[in-house]
C-alpha cells in the first residue's frame, strides 16, 4: 500500500469518530435548547417526581402547577431519577441526554462491535434524536434490554436480572426481557436473582418514605396502568399509536379490547422459541428473539407514542445487520427508516405528516411487517446464517 494511504481499517476508525461526533454533538444541541430556550414537559414531569414523593403527595394525581399530563412511572423511578433532578436544569438536562444516548451507543457496541455497530448506530441516529428532543426515556430502555442480553450471553445472571429489573421501573414491558432467560443454563438462579433484585428495587423508596405511603403510591399507580392499560390509540404525533391494537380497530372498524390481541401476539412470539428449543444453544435464534422481542414491546403497547419506536427500530436494525441481508430485508428496512425514523422530520411536508402518517399512524405498518418477517424466520431458518461483527457460539443449555 503507497504510504499515505487510507486503509480499510482506518476509514472504518474515522467513520465512527466522525458519527461519535454526531451523537455528540446531538446531545448539547438538544440540551441546549431545553435546558436554555424551552424545557420539555417530559422532563419536567421526571424532575417534579422526586419532590413529590418525599412531600408524600400522589405521584399519580395531576399537578398542573409544576407539569402537564400524568406521571406514569414507578415510585422507584423517582428515586433513581433523584440525582439527575436535584442538578440546575440546564446540567439535569445534559445529562439524562447523555445517559440516554450514550447508554444505547455502548449497548449496541457490545451487541455488534466492529463495523457491524457502526452501520446500526448510525440507522438508529434519527430515532434516538427523537427521543432526546422529547426528553424520553425510550433510548434507555432500548439499551438496558440489549445489555440484558449482552449479560445473559456472558453468563453474568446478576447484571442481567439488574438490567431488566430497572427496565421493569422506568416502563413496566422491559420486564418482558426476562423471557430471554429461558433459552440459557442455569433459569431457576436467574428466575431467583430476578425475583430478589424487583423486591429491593420495589422497596428502594422506603429510603424516603413509610411504608404506609409507599403502599398508597404502588396503589394509585397500579390504578393508573388499569386505565392505560384498556385505553385506545390517540392521535398520533404527540399522542398514542396503539400499536397493532389501534391498527385493527381503525382498518377493520372493531372495538376489541387490547388484551386479546396483546395474547395472540405473545403467543406468535413465543411459538418459535418453544417450537425450536433443541436449539435454545445457537446463538443465532437468540439474537433473532432478541430482535423480535424488541419490535414486539412497542407494536403490542397500547400506549407506544412517537418516541417509543426507537425500540423497534433498534430490533429491525441489529436483524438487518446480524444476518447476511437480502433484498427483502433491505426493503423493510428502507420502510421503517421512510416510514419511521423520516416521517417526522422537516423532509416531509406537515400536512403529509398531519393528514397521512399521523392520521393513519403509519409508524406501527412497517414495524409489524418487519415483526411478522423476522417471526417466520425464526420458525423456518435460513441456512446458513452469518453475524457481521460477532463471533457466534453455542451455549449448554441443559442446566435448569
Amino acid at each position: 500500500m503507497a504510504s499515505g494511504t487510507t486503509q480499510p481499517a482506518d476509514l472504518s476508525r474515522l467513520w465512527r469518530r466522525v458519527l461519535f461526533a454526531i451523537y455528540i454533538g446531538s446531545i448539547l444541541v438538544v440540551s441546549a435548547q431545553k435546558g436554555f430556550l424551552r424545557a420539555d414537559n417530559n422532563f419536567s414531569i421526571f424532575r417534579a417526581a422526586f419532590g413529590n414523593l418525599v412531600s408524600g403527595r400522589d405521584l399519580y394525581a395531576p399537578h398542573p402547577l409544576l407539569y402537564l399530563d400524568l406521571f406514569k412511572y414507578s415510585p422507584t423511578f423517582a428515586v433513581l431519577f433523584a440525582p439527575v433532578a436535584v442538578l440546575p436544569l440546564p446540567l439535569a438536562i445534559l445529562l439524562w441526554s447523555a445517559l440516554n444516548a450514550m447508554l444505547l451507543w455502548y449497548a449496541v457496541s457490545r451487541m455488534l462491535p466492529g463495523d457491524g455497530g457502526t452501520l446500526a448506530l448510525a440507522l438508529l441516529y434519527l430515532e434516538v434524536l427523537r427521543s432526546l428532543q422529547r426528553a424520553q426515556s425510550n433510548a434507555l430502555i432500548a439499551a438496558l434490554v440489549l445489555l440484558a442480553f449482552v449479560a445473559l450471553e456472558e453468563q453474568r445472571q446478576l447484571r442481567a436480572a439488574a438490567a431488566i429489573g430497572i427496565g421493569a421501573f422506568v416502563k413496566i414491558f422491559p420486564l418482558a426481557a426476562a423471557v430471554l432467560a429461558v433459552m440459557h443454563p442455569r433459569r431457576a438462579r436467574f428466575g431467583a436473582l430476578l425475583v430478589g433484585v424487583l423486591l429491593l428495587l420495589a422497596a428502594l423508596p422506603l429510603v424516603f418514605v413509610s411504608p404506609h405511603t409507599l403502599l398508597a403510591q404502588y396503589h394509585s399507580w397500579w390504578h393508573l396502568e388499569q386505565i392505560d392499560a384498556a385505553a385506545s390509540g390517540g392521535t398520533g404525533g404527540g399522542g398514542l399509536y396503539g400499536g397493532v391494537m389501534e391498527q385493527l380497530r381503525m382498518w377493520l372498524h372493531v372495538s376489541w379490547p387490547n388484551w386479546p390481541v396483546e395474547l395472540a401476539g405473545t403467543l406468535i412470539f413465543m411459538v418459535p422459541i418453544a417450537v425450536r428449543r433443541n436449539e435454545w444453544g445457537d446463538q443465532d435464534l437468540r439474537v433473532r428473539a432478541l430482535c423480535s422481542l424488541l419490535v414486539y414491546m412497542v407494536i403490542f403497547n397500547p400506549q407506544s407514542e412517537s418516541p417509543s419506536f426507537v425500540i423497534a427500530v433498534t430490533g429491525i436494525v441489529i436483524w438487518y445487520v446480524w444476518a447476511k441481508p437480502t433484498a427483502w430485508h433491505t426493503t423493510v428496512l428502507v420502510l421503517t427508516l421512510l416510514l419511521v425514523s423520516l416521517s417526522s422530520t422537516e423532509i416531509v411536508p406537515h400536512v403529509w405528516q398531519r393528514e397521512i402518517f399521523v392520521q393513519y399512524k403509519l409508524k406501527t405498518l412497517p414495524c409489524v411487517l418487519a415483526w411478522l418477517v423476522m417471526e417466520a424466520e425464526l420458525l423456518w431458518p435460513r441456512r446458513p446464517q452469518s453475524a457481521k461483527g460477532a463471533e457466534v457460539h453455542q451455549l449448554d443449555v441443559t442446566a435448569p
